[in-house]
């Protein structure tokens, strides 16, 4: 980067005086207790908010910073072109996923070397040598739509498997058309617009989707049937702005789920689909605080509840024409299993004709169980076993109920993604394909965990991985990252990921700091110690790990880097305001940092649902404790490390003008001794920045391009 005497002139924003309420508003919902009267707040750069994203005078500002950005990095780009080849080389652009059965045909997808998106097909099973059918090409598509920013929601069959339907965003901001074709021809059949997820009915005319309010809040169950042009009929509406709605099939396909949740509760209905009726069964009424999710197996429903304190969750059962009757999981012998266990937590289970499958976490990893059956009675259970100490395990690709192998992912910081499928009888795992990384000798590289300790002397564990040979003596005094997110009981598994090649290579020390407010060692660690008014855990927690790892001598704060993004720029923006002493530089993602005025608005997409995790600073109880961790409105004159701060502008979940007002304030209120205060908003993109494969990668270049330049790589 530039000197200091060569470093071209910031973009200063305008100030505007404007007072943002909390408390009762008249005609808006500001939740249960509202401050009345309402308070104010000065919020200079409120100006910076356009709904539309047309505003010409916003968007000049934005391409300003992107301009500074580009000239204060200018010096980077040959770096940035290495980065860039570099991790292309990690990646085998040309690939084909592991095919998944599903009756007469088997389903996989192409990535072809130079073009940005998959290719998917199907062969049929029951032909020798059959020819492969291309049922939907990602890279006509963007073609035929012109546009280079696409993202594919959803891609299912339909029952007869002759039709496919599909949903595609074109803007970044996840509201979806989908296309419903005919296989044999490609014909288009019909279309439908602005939905947010959808699925088959029983037949090859049926289509259920879901449509969002003008919050974002998918709220809505619609019905289309493709023989009527003029048959779409609304059947379900959820009127609780907390709750979302959900739609899903059971895994024996006869019945559609709809669950309408929220941060806290849940309430799960559901239609026969062999019956032509619009009337839901309830299975149980909503009851705040009870959180519950269902599978199906024969005529028994499965439910893994939080219901009778049972915070780690547990495994219920009903039966499906009795459904709000639930009884504890027994084995045959009458023995409860998988009651709720304070050093178990279960997260949900997969049906299967013959087997259960139940993912949960022990001791803070990831771990699958399976049980099996004799005459629809469980005989026992047993999980599944992996060589590696520290590894992610996941569901795959399983489309077949009466399967006799249940498709599992596998991988650890040193493993590349691993398909296996496992033999439930045979208690066997059976290599199905594990993804090929140019480039990459696992031997070369070390993963362990490690624990800090935090203010209140909780253990927080940290995650590592780094190359031996740059570190023969024990790591000491190198250059090393450390991520974090913790929020929404989200846990960031300790998995393979070949985009931080770059850094081991270089010698930096590669870590994750489990947090609070992640849900890694339990419920508990999320419920109860990393949300509503105990948030500040997560923040002091990172601080910890950082604390450590340079109390260890494994860092100092000039060789250390963070990144977070969206829940976890939060996190970065909360850190940097509490200890930017022990931070070189940091990498903050589609920041959620505005979280006292973002959290009042109600007519901002995912604040009214979002009360439920944060707080709602329209109440008494919250307003203060927010307001003393909210980044934006804790900046201070001080000095601030390296701080790059990308944004998608049309982003729904957080909103381009959030990164746009703390870079403003950090510029505002940061000593003339701090670091280089950047900007980079991508103008197409929404929160999960480019859908192109390669251009995603070229940004991840140019991140680790700067973070490289701070630390003298």
């Amino acid at each position: 980067m530039p000197d200091s005497k060569d470093i071209p002139i910031a973009p200063i924003a305008k100030k505007v005086d404007y007072f943002v309420k909390f408390g009762k508003v008249e005609g808006e919902n500001r939740g249960r207790n509202p401050i009345d009267p309402p308070i104010e707040k000065l919020d200079s750069y409120y100006w910076m908010r356009d709904d539309s994203r047309t505003d010409k005078e916003i968007l000049k500002h934005l391409q300003l910073e992107n301009e500074f950005t580009e000239k204060c990095t200018n010096s980077l780009v040959g770096n940035q072109v290495k980065i860039y080849d570099e991790l292309l080389s990690h990646i085998q652009e040309t690939d084909t996923t592991d095919p998944v059965p599903n009756g007469k045909f088997e389903y996989y997808s192409h990535t072809i070397e130079g073009l940005s998106y998959p290719i998917h097909c199907r062969r049929n099973r029951d032909l020798n040598n059959s020819e492969e059918e291309i049922i939907l090409d990602e890279n006509e598509l963007s073609k035929e739509l012109g546009t280079t920013q696409m993202n594919v929601g959803g891609i299912r069959i339909s029952p007869s498997q002759n039709l496919l339907a599909f949903s595609v965003d074109t803007s970044g901001y996840e509201t979806y058309d989908i296309t419903i074709i005919n296989l044999s021809n490609k014909e288009i059949i019909s279309k439908i617009s602005d939905v947010a997820s959808f699925e088959w009915g029983g037949d090859d005319h049926t289509i259920f989707y879901t449509k969002m309010d003008s919050a974002h809040r998918p709220f809505q169950v619609w019905k289309n049937d493709l023989k009527n042009s003029n048959s779409d009929e609304l059947i379900f509406e959820e009127e609780d702005e907390l709750f979302w709605v959900g739609i899903s099939k059971s895994r024996d396909r006869e019945l559609l789920f709809l669950s309408s949740g929220s941060k806290e509760t849940s309430e799960i209905n559901y239609i026969n689909l062999n019956q032509k009726t619009n009337n839901f069964i309830q299975i149980k009424a909503r009851k705040q605080g009870i959180l519950y999710s269902v599978s199906k197996r024969k005529n028994i429903f499965y439910i893994v509840t939080n219901a009778d304190n049972a915070k780690n969750f547990e495994i219920l059962t009903s039966q499906v024409n009795n459904p709000d009757d639930w009884k504890p999981l027994t084995d045959k012998s009458g023995k409860i299993i998988f009651s709720n266990d304070e050093l178990r937590s279960i997260s949900y289970t997969i049906s299967f004709e013959d087997f259960l499958v139940v993912f949960g976490r022990e001791n803070g990893l990831k771990q699958a169980w399976c049980i099996v059956f004799e005459e629809n009675i469980p005989s026992g259970f047993h999980q599944l076993e992996f060589p590696e100490s520290a590894y992610v395990v996941g569901m795959g690709s399983n489309l077949e109920f009466n399967s006799k192998f249940v498709r599992i992912t596998y991988s650890s910081m040193v493993t590349p993604h691993t398909i296996f499928d496992y033999d439930v009888a045979k208690k066997e795992l059976n290599l199905i394909k594990q993804k090929n990384v140019p480039n990459f000798e696992p031997s070369k590289f070390e993963t362990k965990r490690v624990n800090a300790i935090a203010k209140d002397g909780t253990l927080v564990p940290i995650s590592v991985v780094y190359r031996k040979d740059f570190h023969l003596e024990g790591i000491n005094n190198s250059k090393l990252m450390l991520y974090g997110y913790g929020s929404y009981g989200s846990c960031i598994e300790p998995s393979f990921n070949s985009r931080i090649l770059p850094m081991l290579n270089r010698g930096i020390v590669y870590c994750i700091a489990h947090i609070r407010g992640g849900s890694e060692m339990g419920r508990s660690w999320y419920e109860d110690q990393g949300k509503y008014l105990t948030k500040k855990n997560t923040f002091e927690d990172f601080c910890s790990c950082a604390e450590y790892l340079i109390s260890k001598g494994w860092t100092s704060p000039e060789n250390l880097a963070i990144e977070g993004r969206s829940a976890g720029g939060l996190l970065m923006g909360a850190v940097l305001n509490m200890r930017p002493d022990l931070f070189n530089v940091a990498i903050a993602g589609v920041p959620f940092v505005d979280v006292m005025t973002t959290m009042c608005d109600p007519s901002i997409p995912l604040t009214v649902v979002e009360w439920e995790e944060w707080g709602n600073p329209n109440e008494e109880k919250y307003h203060d404790y927010m307001s003393s961790y909210s980044p934006i409105d804790n900046v201070i004159e001080q000095r601030y490390p390296n701080i790059l701060i990308t944004a998608g502008l049309h982003d729904p979940r957080v909103a381009y003008w959030e990164a746009m007002k703390w870079c403003a304030k950090l510029r505002e209120k940061a000593s003339q001794d701090s670091g280089m205060i950047l900007l980079k908003t991508d103008i197409e993109a929404g929160h999960f920045s480019a859908s192109d494969r390669y251009k995603y990668l070229k940004e991840k270049a140019f991140e680790y391009a700067f973070m490289f330049d701070c630390l003298d790589l």
